[in-house]
């Protein structure tokens, strides 16, 4: 199953215009080599819940929305969380578990990434699509997308 279809509408215009010239795209789609939709989406939530983010996720609906201040997945980030932690810093967890209400609404305009995921079952293959939500920085969405499919590749 392709997630994707509305960004192919953007951007599936003819070779004529050069791609530099177009807007990035704010959708990344992947496929999972796996029929397990609960194994990736549990795969995805244990990634976000364990960096500095908020991140709510909704199993019967196999969506998700998450917010980022800043890059906390790169591996320098994640050695300075691992320094403050270490040195007595307190780690406040913003993950939310499936039954969360809406109130982790502070924080959320300062973000510097928004981002939802929805997975999709196909034949023999779980479809995972990451779409932008807010920011500004196309490379921190690049990395943040690079980094999950990366992680969930291996994992599985």
């Amino acid at each position: 199953m392709h997630l994707g279809r509305k960004k192919d509408v953007a951007r599936g215009v003819s070779s004529s215009i050069p791609k530099h010239l177009l807007p990035f795209p704010s959708e990344f789609n992947f496929e999972i080599p796996t029929t397990s939709i609960d194994l990736v989406g549990s795969k995805i939530s244990a990634l976000l819940q364990g960096l500095d983010l908020q991140w709510r996720y909704r199993s019967q609906i196999s969506r998700g929305v998450g917010f980022a201040r800043a890059n906390v997945w790169s591996r320098a980030a994640r050695r300075q969380r691992k320094r403050e932690v270490a040195g007595g810093g307190e780690l406040i967890a913003k993950s939310d578990d499936d039954d969360g209400g809406d109130n982790e609404d502070e924080g959320i305009e300062e973000a510097a990434l928004g981002f939802k995921i929805q997975l999709a079952t196909g034949r023999e293959v779980v479809a995972v699509s990451i779409r932008w939500l807010q920011g500004v920085d196309c490379v921190l969405f690049e990395s943040f997308c690079g980094m999950v499919k990366r992680q969930v590749a291996n994992g599985i």
